[in-house]
């Protein structure tokens, strides 16, 4: 029982290193992202200084075609495959594209995300491509969270 706890306060230092990045270590998937990093961090001794480590492991770990996501409210990072998702590019639905009021909501903002997906366990089984997105309300809520085709 003290290795889940011990694991639990990993996960929520591991949350808050994510923050820098505009990520989070929340949405589903991230529980298998969250237990890889903490069966590295025991790989590796336990490293005494447990954030510095952290922040060194995820420098690299949420991947941007070029800047962060900008989250209108919390940071909502999609996983895929136990793995953070490459941000790819924000939009907000322009508030004053009135002509679209009948067929969606207007200024909530999309985040696109994609990722690799993986066929089979090997890597000979090959990948495509899956895209995902998450939408926040102008109020900052994550109200959607659309799967790919394979999602």
């Amino acid at each position: 029982m003290a290795e889940l706890s011990e694991f639990h306060v990993f996960w929520g230092e591991a949350m808050t290193a994510a923050l820098p990045h505009a990520a989070s270590m929340e949405a589903e998937g991230a529980d298998d992202f969250a237990h890889q990093l903490y069966r590295e961090y025991l790989e590796q001794g336990a490293p005494k200084h447990r954030r510095k480590w952290l922040a060194a492991r995820l420098a690299d770990a949420f991947p941007c075609m070029d800047a962060k996501p900008v989250w209108v409210g919390e940071p909502a990072w999609l996983y895929h495959q136990g793995q953070p998702m490459a941000f790819l590019h924000q939009f907000q639905v322009s508030p004053s594209a009135q002509h679209l009021v009948g067929h969606m909501s207007l200024g909530e903002t999309l985040y696109v995300f994609g990722a690799r997906h993986r066929l089979g366990p090997s890597p000979e089984d090959g990948w495509t491509d899956i895209y995902r997105i998450a939408v926040q309300t102008h109020e900052g809520d994550t109200v959607a969270e659309i799967p790919g085709a394979a999602g």
